[in-house]
């Protein structure tokens, strides 16, 4: 799902834009029951999933589920390297 989603965020551009602002936001996901991997979280003061959103503009392009006892940028370094990587190859620098 998720090449799906940058796939079609790559596709939406007729061009290379010319400049690219990626949104990393942490996000609490309260859970109802007891799921695996549910968490409490003092912050949130609740039991919580805390996925990873990368958005460009208001087009998603990831969702990484992630448990609230994880550090908040968790894999975030990861996610963009993948990210940059992706966008240079369909969007070569000039």
């Amino acid at each position: 799902m998720q090449h799906i989603l940058v796939e079609q965020f790559i596709a939406s551009f007729k061009r290379a834009p010319e400049e690219l602002v990626l949104d990393f936001d942490a996000t609490d996901d309260l859970v109802h029951g007891n799921q695996e991997g549910r968490h409490f979280s003092g912050y949130y003061d609740n039991f919580c999933f805390l996925p990873l959103y990368v958005f460009c503009g208001e087009q998603l392009l990831v969702a990484y589920l992630r448990p609230a006892k994880k550090d908040a940028a968790l894999h975030a370094a990861a996610i963009l390297k993948l990210l940059v990587t992706r966008l240079r190859q369909a969007w070569p620098p000039a």
